[in-house]
């Protein structure tokens, strides 16, 4: 992906580059990964920049976001765990899950990036320079997780950089949609565009700087295809004991995706992985993905329905509704990935450990 963004004009002038890191496999479960110096989680970064008062209502008080969240998932669908989510998916509303989100987003601080990028810079242009940094390092990364269908982006999946206020994304357990496909809860947002990244770019919000890096990183991907999907094809010929679990348990639910894959062909599953990958290079509509990739693991879930529904969105509230299946420009399909990303009426039903309301 770097070669291809050091290529293209557009992306090269704007140093768009995404940050990399060591990682040495010694058996074939185990291996070192490279030690990043000067950097934060994000959860860490955001905590440390509450008061007290604002650490102990998020932490411990009986209103806080996670524990109302639990409240409102169990007085809705009568139950605890990931049953919860499902009964909640088929009897809320639309109106029920996005008033309940607000709620528990109201209860966060609303500038706590914003704080923490203002202790971090010397004066005002330390802090624009910083602030455009690492809106377009998470830009960045953002297309490039949604391309690779890298999923489970919660707060310490995140490292900034403090130095250079740049993002690094850590963990990929969840890559190729399997965070959508075979978690029980699953994820309907491409990325996370959640509230405090929004509210350190006002005026402008997601339009601005994030808007046009996710367009120009984009544009470069989806002019070189070829050299991205030869790449992947190491997954067909060399699939990981985790590819080979997921082909596993997907043989064992079923469905009627079975209907269109020649199962007994060798690595079906990788093939069908990167085939998704190829659809999001050549304009495919970011909820359709994600439906087709509910449908392949949750098609007999009582919930399926909803699921998609939620997913899809609806033509009055989300442009990705309105949009085609397919042949979506880049500007379109950025639109699309903007609107599903920030979504309250996915974030609002969103598992718990994802601390969307954040």
């Amino acid at each position: 992906m770097n070669v291809i963004l050091s290529q293209d004009a557009a992306c090269s002038q704007r140093n768009m580059q995404l940050q990399t890191y060591h990682v040495i496999p010694m058996t074939s479960r185990l291996g070192l990964i490279e030690w990043i110096e000067n950097t934060f989680t994000l959860k860490e970064l955001l905590l440390s920049n509450m008061s007290q008062e604002e650490k102990a209502a998020y932490t411990s008080d009986p209103r806080a976001p996670p524990l109302e969240y639990r409240d409102w998932l169990a007085k809705t669908s009568g139950k605890q765990g990931p049953g919860a989510y499902m009964l909640m998916y088929k009897r809320a509303s639309r109106t029920e899950a996005v008033t309940s989100f607000r709620k528990r987003e109201s209860k966060v601080p609303a500038a706590l990036l914003k704080r923490a990028f203002l202790k971090m810079s010397a004066g005002p242009e330390a802090f624009l320079a910083l602030r455009s940094h690492f809106a377009s390092s998470h830009a960045l990364m953002c297309i490039s997780h949604w391309i690779l269908g890298i999923g489970d982006r919660h707060l310490n999946n995140f490292m900034v950089n403090m130095e250079t206020g740049g993002m690094i994304g850590i963990d990929f357990g969840h890559a190729f949609g399997s965070a959508t496909q075979f978690l029980p809860v699953p994820e309907l947002m491409p990325f996370r565009l959640t509230r405090q990244f929004i509210n350190l770019m006002l005026p402008m919000k997601e339009t601005g700087v994030m808007y046009s890096v996710m367009v120009h990183a984009l544009r470069a991907f989806r002019s070189h295809p070829d050299l991205l999907t030869t790449t992947m094809d190491v997954f067909v010929k060399e699939p990981s004991f985790d590819w080979k679990n997921f082909e596993q348990k997907m043989l064992k639910k079923g469905g009627s995706w079975i209907q269109e894959i020649n199962v007994t062909e060798k690595n079906w599953y990788p093939r069908q992985k990167i085939h998704y990958a190829k659809r999001k290079l050549t304009g495919a509509n970011p909820a359709v993905i994600t439906c087709d990739e509910l449908l392949l693991g949750h098609e007999k879930v009582p919930a399926f329905d909803d699921f998609v529904a939620v997913a899809r969105g609806n033509k009055d509230h989300n442009v990705r509704a309105q949009e085609p299946e397919s042949g979506l420009s880049e500007e379109a399909q950025v639109k699309c990935l903007i609107d599903q990303a920030t979504d309250p009426n996915i974030l609002g039903r969103t598992w718990e450990g994802w601390e969307p309301w954040v």
